[in-house]
């Protein structure tokens, strides 16, 4: 029997042209003790995902110091991770309720255990930072890393970073 339509297992004719926004992934979540485990392997699967393996490691550290921090300090029940990717850069941004900004990243002296998880970021990332929450009040207030990743092998030189 003849029918109008393609076969769903056909390929497609063409080639789909890559988007040129950058990559967005979101996850959001209580903040609960399980929340930098979850965060760090949210942005590990995105990095294996995209090809940009050699950034697991530091971006799952910086993602669960900022995670933790989330959970330790902020207020109120709602956490977002989102992951920014315009290659070569890779931001992840954690937002929570509290509008208490980060103190500054530096190492604490002698063998204190607190205290340390803003300078290992400000150590490993590019560039780090913080952001305005939402425009509706859910989250006050983001921390963010940046890393750069390998270069895409693509014709078109990489667009300044937006997000």
């Amino acid at each position: 029997m003849d029918s109008d339509h393609e076969s769903d297992d056909r390929p497609p004719r063409r080639p789909p042209v890559p988007s040129r926004d950058p990559y967005v992934y979101t996850l959001q979540s209580s903040r609960h003790a399980t929340s930098p485990k979850v965060c760090r392997d949210f942005v590990a699967c995105v990095l294996h995902s995209v090809g940009q393996e050699e950034l697991v490691d530091t971006a799952s550290l910086c993602t669960s110091e900022l995670a933790t921090n989330a959970f330790l300090h902020a207020e109120g029940d709602p956490l977002m991770l989102r992951v920014v990717i315009e290659p070569p850069r890779f931001r992840v941004l954690v937002y929570d309720a509290s509008a208490e900004l980060p103190t500054a990243a530096r190492l604490p002296e002698g063998d204190r255990l607190r205290g340390r998880g803003l300078g290992l970021v400000a150590a490993l990332a590019d560039a780090w930072g913080t952001a305005e929450g939402d425009a509706v009040g859910t989250y006050a207030k983001g921390v963010w890393f940046e890393l750069a990743g390998k270069e895409e092998e693509a014709e078109d030189q990489p667009r300044p970073f937006t997000g």
